[in-house]
C-alpha cells in the first residue's frame, strides 16, 4: 500500500430534508436498535477497566464527555506544532467516533465506563497517510499494557474497493494487526463509504478488507427521511436495518474469508463534538458503525475478563458476533439508488451478544467442573 493515499474518513449529506429528531442525553436511537442500555443494565459492565485506542482526526480533550477518560494521546500529523502528546481535534471526526464508544455525560456511549487513548493519525481537513496510521499502531503495540488496550477503532480507509486481502500478505498494517490480534486486541475498521462510487460493486476499502480485523459496515437506525450523499448516493426513503446507500459491503459467498463482518446503526448518529466543552456533532458513516461495535466489543471484553481474568480471543469474538447478531438482508425494503445484493448480512445486537458471552463462560465452567470431577484423586 502506498503511503500517500488519501484517507476518508467519513462521508457527509448535502441533502437535508428529513424531519427533525430528537437529540437527547444519549444517543437514543442506535442504543434502541441494539439495546446497549439494556446489556449494560443486565450483565453489569460498562467498559470498566478497559481502553480503547482511537486512530482519527483527534479529540476534543475539553469536552466533558471525556473528563478523566482521556489516559493518553498522541499525534502523528503535523498539526498541533507538531506536538507529539497533543492530538486536539480541529475536524470533528474523530471526537464523535470517539463519544459513540466512550462518553459519559452530555451523550452517553456505547462503553462509558471505558478510558480512551486518541491517537491522530488523520490531519485537521480528514487527510492522512497509511505511513501515520503504522505509526500509531506500532504506539499501540508498545503501550498497549500501560494502558489496558483492548481494542483499536480505525473509521478511516482509502477510497479502493477490494475483494480479497490476498495481495497484502506482507502488508505492513495487515501484519501489525495480526500481532495485536495474537494479544487478543481487536481492531475494528469501517467497512467505507464509497458502494455507490463503485457502482454497486461489493467489496471494502483498505485496511478494512483484512480478514484479521473487524469490519463494520452502517445501517439506518430508524426512519429518519431521506438524504443525499456528495458521493451520489441517495437514500430516498430509510428506516431500521435498511443499509445506508453509501456503505460498501463484502459478502461470504463472495469471499468466505474477507466478508464484512458486521453492520451497525451509522446514520445518523449524534455524538460528542469540537466546539466547546458542550459541543455535538451528527455524523454519518461506517465511521460511525465502527465505534458502535467497539463499544460492544469492549462490554463483551470486560463480562468475560471479570469471569475469566484474561481478554477473549479476537476470534471468539468474532464467533459471537457472527452467532448472535440479528440478520438483515440488503434489498427486501431499501429504497435507495443502487444495486443491492439480495444478500443477508449481520446486525450486532448488545443483549443478544452478552447473553452469548455469559452462555459460553457458564460452558466453560461446566467443562472445567467435569475435568476436575474426573481427575484422580
Amino acid at each position: 500500500m502506498t503511503s500517500t493515499s488519501t484517507i476518508k474518513p467519513v462521508e457527509k449529506p448535502v441533502q437535508f430534508d428529513s424531519p427533525m429528531f430528537e437529540i437527547g442525553i444519549e444517543l437514543v436511537e442506535v442504543d434502541n436498535l441494539i439495546h446497549a442500555t439494556e446489556a449494560r443494565n443486565k450483565f453489569g459492565v460498562s467498559g470498566k477497566g478497559l481502553c480503547v485506542a482511537v486512530c482519527d482526526t483527534g479529540i476534543n480533550a475539553e469536552h466533558v464527555d471525556f473528563q478523566g477518560r482521556i489516559v493518553d494521546q498522541v499525534n502523528f500529523t503535523v498539526d498541533n506544532g507538531g506536538e507529539l502528546g497533543d492530538a486536539n481535534d480541529g475536524h470533528g471526526h474523530g471526537t464523535n467516533v470517539g463519544g459513540i464508544i466512550v462518553a459519559n455525560h452530555d451523550h452517553i456511549g456505547i462503553a462509558p465506563g471505558s478510558s480512551i487513548v486518541p491517537i491522530k493519525v488523520l490531519d485537521n481537513n480528514g487527510d492522512g497517510n497509511f505511513q501515520d496510521i503504522k505509526k500509531g499502531l506500532e504506539w499501540v503495540l508498545e503501550n498497549h499494557q500501560q494502558h489496558a488496550i483492548s481494542v483499536v477503532c480505525m473509521s478511516l480507509g482509502g477510497s479502493q474497493n477490494f475483494q480479497s486481502d490476498i495481495s497484502m500478505s506482507n502488508d505492513e498494517i495487515k501484519l501489525l494487526i495480526k500481532e495485536l490480534e495474537h494479544l487478543n486486541i481487536a481492531v475494528v475498521i469501517a467497512a467505507g463509504n464509497d458502494f455507490y462510487m463503485h457502482h454497486s460493486q461489493e467489496g471494502m476499502s483498505y485496511p478494512a478488507i483484512i480478514k484479521e480485523s473487524i469490519s463494520v459496515g452502517a445501517v439506518y437506525d430508524k426512519n429518519v427521511g431521506s438524504f443525499s450523499y456528495k458521493s451520489g448516493a441517495i437514500a430516498h426513503t430509510t428506516a431500521a436495518d435498511r443499509i445506508t446507500p453509501f456503505s460498501q459491503r463484502l459478502h461470504t459467498s463472495t469471499h468466505p474469508k474477507c466478508f464484512t463482518d458486521v453492520f451497525a446503526p451509522g446514520a445518523p448518529v449524534t455524538s460528542s463534538g469540537i466546539n466547546g466543552k458542550h459541543g455535538e456533532s451528527i455524523q454519518h458513516g461506517t465511521s460511525q458503525a465502527a465505534p458502535v461495535v467497539c463499544g460492544v466489543i469492549l462490554l463483551a471484553q470486560e463480562l468475560y475478563h471479570k469471569a475469566s481474568g484474561e481478554l477473549p480471543e479476537v476470534t471468539k469474538i468474532k464467533h459471537w458476533i457472527q452467532t448472535s447478531s440479528f440478520s438483515i438482508n440488503d434489498g427486501d425494503d431499501e429504497h435507495d439508488n443502487v444495486a443491492n445484493t439480495n444478500k443477508n448480512y449481520i446486525r450486532i445486537d448488545a443483549m443478544r451478544l452478552l447473553g452469548k458471552v455469559r452462555r459460553s463462560l457458564e460452558v466453560a465452567s461446566l467443562v472445567h467442573a467435569n475435568i476436575l470431577e474426573e481427575s484422580p484423586q
